[in-house]
This record gives C-alpha cells, structure tokens and sequence, in this order.
C-alpha cells in the first residue's frame, strides 16, 4: 500500500501524457496533456483547430488507454472528411505549443475564421468588477474542483462572475481545448459570457478563441503584440493583468 505521504505527493504532481487524436481511424494529431477530461480536450481542439465545425459533426467519442499514452478517436460525419483532406495536418508537439506541425508558415498565422462571426453586442462585454470577481473565486475553484498547483486553467464564466464551466491542463492550449469541449458538450454559448485562462496571452490563443466565437478573453498574464492585433483584427475583446492590473487591449 502507498504511504500517505508518498500518495500526497504522487497526486501533487502535474501529469503529462502523449494522446493521440484520430478522425474516422485517420491519425491526426498526437499532443501532450493530462490524462483528464479527454473526451472534452479531443473534442475541443478538433473545434478550434478546424477539423469539424459544430459538435453536431461527431457522432461518439472513443477513449482507449495504452502503455505509451491515450488514444481519442473521433466518429464523425461522412461529409467532414472532405474538410479534412483540405488540411494536412500530423502533429508531434510539445503542451506548451499551439502551432506544432502546421505545414506553412501562412498556415500558422491564418485565423481560420467563420465566414459569418458573430457581432460582438457592447452589452455582453463585463465590467472590469465582474472579471475582479472571476479572477477572485478562481482559487476556491480550482481547490473545489481537485485541481493541482502549476497546471493552467481555463474557466468560463457568465456577466454575473457566475463559474459554468472549468477545466485544467499542464499546456495552456490544452486547458483552453478541454474548456471549449466542456462547453460544446454542454450546448452552452460562448459568446454570452467570458474565458479566462491563467496565462500569458499569444497569438493562438486568439485564434482559438475566436474560431469558436468567444466575445471576450481575459488572462492572467500579458499579451503579445501579435495576440493584440489578432484580437483587434477578429473583434475579439480581449482584457489582461499585467503587473497586477487588469488593461483592456482590444
């Protein structure tokens, strides 16, 4: 039997592990994270990375462990295959980044956008007081929710700094991914509240974000200035905390 002691630290440790991603059994992306909530994380980066376009698209998601990692696989739609072989993607890439196996340099800074994005109402944008509120019951989440300090986090939360939803991840991507999949699971709208993720703010970031129509990202840490002129360019509203106080940059 572990020891307390040692069961204590096995649990304070931030896990990582390779999960690979397949679409209709095509291998399309294998990615480092932790081993939690991966139906959502499979779920989510497939949305924010283009794969498919609504949740509509899946029909079942598939878990299997392995001895090297996680295998997700994706039942999707027939007609989503045609999207795929539009986008040639194999991904061998570290949690920490966004961008790994894209096959162009324009490929990566595309913001593969909707056609058609959802104007941002001035009325469903919060006040810096509601987003204190958020980044101030996020501790008491996070502990609430089994969380373990040094993973980054992502929650979503109403005008009201009422939590609907949170997710954490070793790889700050990782976590925004499991909170996008947790809110499509959930049938909930992105555009009527606010993200905030417990990161610097980059350029990929934006992007997801706004792929899934998000109107408002806040973190906890400063923006590139690629993330800012991403976010201006997208109408995303985008707010940060730099050296502790909160900035709105687009």
């Amino acid at each position: 039997m572990t020891e307390p002691s040692e069961q204590k630290r096995h649990q304070a440790q931030l896990l990582e592990v390779a999960v690979a991603l397949s679409i209709n059994g095509i291998s399309q992306a294998v990615m480092m994270a932790s081993p939690k909530h991966l139906k959502d994380f499979a779920l989510g980066f497939s949305l924010s990375e283009g794969l498919i376009s609504s949740r509509n698209d899946v029909l079942d998601i598939v878990v299997h462990a392995h001895e090297c990692g996680w295998q997700v696989d994706l039942l999707v739609l027939a007609r989503v295959q045609h999207q795929l072989k539009q986008r040639r993607r194999t991904m061998a890439g570290p949690s920490g980044c966004g961008l790994c196996g894209l096959d162009s340099i324009k490929a990566a800074m595309s913001l593969n956008l909707p056609q058609e994005k959802k104007v941002v109402n001035a009325c469903k944008i919060p006040t810096e007081q509601v987003i204190m509120q958020a980044k101030d019951a996020l501790p008491a989440i996070v502990k609430s929710s089994g969380g373990i300090r040094g993973n980054h986090c992502a929650a979503f939360f109403d005008l009201s700094a009422n939590m609907l939803a949170f997710r954490e991840d070793v790889g700050r991507h990782s976590a925004l991914d499991k909170l996008i999949g947790c809110l499509s699971h959930k049938k909930q709208s992105m555009n009527e509240g606010f993200a905030l993720i417990t990161s610097r703010c980059s350029h990929d970031l934006i992007a997801k974000a706004a792929r899934l129509s998000f109107s408002t990202l806040v973190t906890l840490a400063q923006p590139t200035d690629l993330a800012v002129s991403s976010a201006r360019k997208t109408q995303l509203t985008l707010f940060c905390f730099q050296y502790g106080q909160l900035k709105r940059y687009a």
